[in-house]
């Protein structure tokens, strides 16, 4: 794989990666929630499930689920029932809003709870994999080991995700404090709710 290649996929991640979706409204919704520091483990989850992924298609998993109709077809609506899973729960499942050491009722979320939220998430995400699928062939040499290249190749897309998830729990952190308050709280969890409900209707309508 050339420099040129590698440049080029990394732009088009960067691209890709950048624009919202149901991983960064996660990400801002449990920062706003919970404050920067104790988000980390929904970002770190998020890059892990995304280098699974990447490894999976890499070596032929994913291949293999889009060569059978029927497999694609449960792995895609498994993407938009969870989706839709995450965003029911934003609007009925009231959480308790952290602004510092000085509330008194403090949120209990475990750190496996953030990690396998967000984990399910990028893993289940259909447009992920579809990427992947997309650009690997495109910028993969098959005259060199796809071992090395995969790892390259995955390792940036994952630490692409890693800037952008930070950059974004960052600001929603130093925002929280200033401007929100628990019944706004609610309102941006129901608007997110809503927001990934449509996901789920977006990719459930391609599934057709």
């Amino acid at each position: 794989m050339s420099f040129e290649a590698w440049l080029a996929f990394t732009l088009i991640s960067a691209a890709n990666i950048v624009t919202p979706g149901p991983a960064i409204l996660n990400t801002i919704r449990r920062a706003a929630q919970l404050g920067f520091k104790q988000c980390l483990p929904t970002i770190a989850a998020n890059a892990v499930g995304l280098a699974v992924a990447g490894f999976a298609c890499a070596f032929g998993v994913a291949a293999f689920v889009l060569a059978s109709e029927w497999l694609w077809f449960l792995f895609r609506w498994a993407g938009v029932l969870y989706l839709a899973y995450l965003g029911l729960r934003l609007i009925f499942v009231r959480e308790t809003l952290d602004l510092g050491p000085s509330t008194s009722a403090r949120p209990s979320v475990s750190t496996t709870a953030l990690f396998l939220e967000a984990f399910t998430l990028a893993v289940s995400n259909p447009k992920a994999v579809l990427f992947y699928v997309a650009i690997f062939p495109q910028v993969i040499q098959p005259d060199l080991p796809a071992a090395p290249q995969a790892f390259v190749l995955v390792s940036t897309y994952s630490a692409i995700s890693l800037a952008s998830l930070t950059t974004y729990a960052a600001l929603a952190g130093l925002l929280r404090a200033r401007m929100l308050t628990q019944s706004r709280y609610r309102g941006f969890r129901v608007l997110s709710g809503i927001v990934l409900l449509g996901f789920a209707g977006k990719l459930a309508q391609e599934v057709r």
